[in-house]
């Protein structure tokens, strides 16, 4: 399935670079501490081609075309796109910020099912984009077996891009995410994140354990780091 999507995909990409593309759009903004919000569905925002040059609104929208007859939700692309616009990207950027978004629905789709929400879905392709695995996005859904994930995925993500180990996330994200009303105690759990983060990865962990710790027990989980001492732990060079 996947296979013959990604080369439906592909097909119209070489297509669209017969014409070169320049113009703007892409990855999702981060908010420093700002706090993962439930929403019903991703906001069908109105493609407007006045944000973007004559020819990357040519490609975008013969790419959007080939998505939508793939079945591949068109409102997470579109708001890629005017993201990038807004930040003044480049047309060849965004369409690979697209491309890669169309993709990463398509496999999100094949992990977390075919009938699920698309803001459910645009969050598990924005993990996958951050370097979530498919084993974590299996791993949210089945934690929440009634219900929306996209806190926990979006939470997920946020943790794992401040530099939480991968492991040591989804095993937190996914305890709190089978508690009842846990998704305030996920919010928690990523503003304490946020705010020991400055101090190094290390810390960022440890702040996490700490928090889950004090939610599954019941106690008030604290946000202050457990040292002060403790040298920042620098993240591997990619």
């Amino acid at each position: 399935m996947i296979a013959s999507i990604w080369a439906a995909l592909t097909l119209a990409t070489q297509l669209l670079a017969a014409s070169p593309a320049q113009g703007p759009v892409v990855a999702r903004a981060d908010n420093g501490t700002a706090v993962a919000s439930a929403q019903p569905a991703v906001q069908q925002v109105q493609f407007d081609a006045s944000r973007f040059d004559s020819v990357t609104v040519l490609s975008l929208r013969s790419f959007l075309e080939v998505a939508a007859e793939q079945g591949i939700p068109i409102g997470p692309l579109v708001n890629r796109a005017l993201e990038g616009a807004a930040r003044r990207v480049s047309g060849v950027k965004i369409m690979q910020v697209v491309r890669a978004h169309a993709v990463a629905l398509v496999e999100a789709r094949e992990v977390l099912g075919a009938g699920t929400p698309v803001a459910e879905l645009d969050a598990g392709a924005t993990a996958l984009r951050a370097g979530v695995d498919l084993k974590s996005l299996a791993a949210i859904r089945a934690s929440r077996p009634i219900g929306s994930a996209t806190i926990p995925l979006m939470v997920l993500t946020d943790i794992v891009q401040r530099g939480v180990p991968a492991v040591e996330a989804r095993e937190a994200v996914t305890t709190i995410a089978r508690l009842p009303a846990s998704d305030e105690a996920l919010k928690g759990l990523q503003l304490t994140v946020a705010k020991n983060a400055v101090r190094g990865p290390g810390m960022a962990v440890d702040a996490l354990n700490r928090y889950l710790r004090g939610t599954v027990s019941g106690a008030t989980p604290s946000s202050a780091p457990a040292t002060t001492d403790r040298k920042p732990i620098r993240p591997p060079v990619p």
